[in-house]
């Protein structure tokens, strides 16, 4: 991808912008290169001759979306606080927060991961693996299991809360999705009372009584 790279950052920004929109919004499958051509300006021949192939295009776009959403979310992260659970809370606002400000990004990932197109099954599988080894160690380091019931595999119930909390974040991210992040931040007391509450449940059956 050296020649694309190498190319001024306002045509790189058109490809980039026609292809992630052609992508999360028909998916790999349906999503024309002939629609992207169109959008960022360029000739098929062009498009090709900086990534070989649809495939490849799209993978390169996997690949840019995750850095930037993970470059985007960083600089948001505090002091964090070692109760898992008042991180997942954290974690959750800032997940909106970055949904709202690249949605297609985050449907491209998204579209990606939960609905993996055969072509693609084997990149995207290694891909995803290596992405969350790499981020969720460094998100989820340092937390305090000592809450824990001494019976628990605190792994397996970090793990168990981790599936729990996405679950909850894509139920969130649906249900706001088309309200502002300042709107969220102004009934943040009535999201939390709904997110304590699903919270709740799983302490019962994860914390010491």
């Amino acid at each position: 991808m050296e020649k694309f790279e190498s190319l001024q950052e306002e045509k790189k920004k058109r490809i980039l912008d026609a292809a992630i929109e052609e992508f999360a919004v028909n998916g790999y499958d349906k999503a024309s290169t002939n629609s992207i051509v169109k959008k960022a300006g360029i000739s098929k021949g062009i498009l090709f001759h900086y990534f070989g192939s649809k495939k490849n295009l799209f993978l390169y776009l996997f690949d840019y979306c995750i850095t930037t959403l993970v470059d985007r979310y960083y600089p948001l992260r505090e002091n964090e606080p070692e109760d898992i659970f008042e991180r997942f809370i954290r974690i959750n606002i800032r997940k909106m927060k970055i949904v709202q400000e690249e949605p297609l990004m985050n449907q491209l990932v998204f579209s990606a991961v939960t609905n993996m197109p055969v072509e693609l099954k084997a990149e995207l599988t290694e891909r995803h693996s290596s992405y969350s080894s790499k981020y969720l160690g460094e998100i989820f380091e340092n937390l305090d299991t000592s809450k824990f019931r001494e019976e628990i595999d605190s792994e397996k119930a970090i793990e168990l809360i981790m599936i729990c909390m996405d679950g909850l974040s894509n139920k969130y991210i649906q249900k706001y999705k088309d309200v502002s992040m300042e709107e969220i931040l102004e009934n943040i007391e009535e999201v939390m009372e709904d997110f304590n509450k699903y919270l709740d449940i799983l302490k019962f059956g994860v914390y010491k009584i």
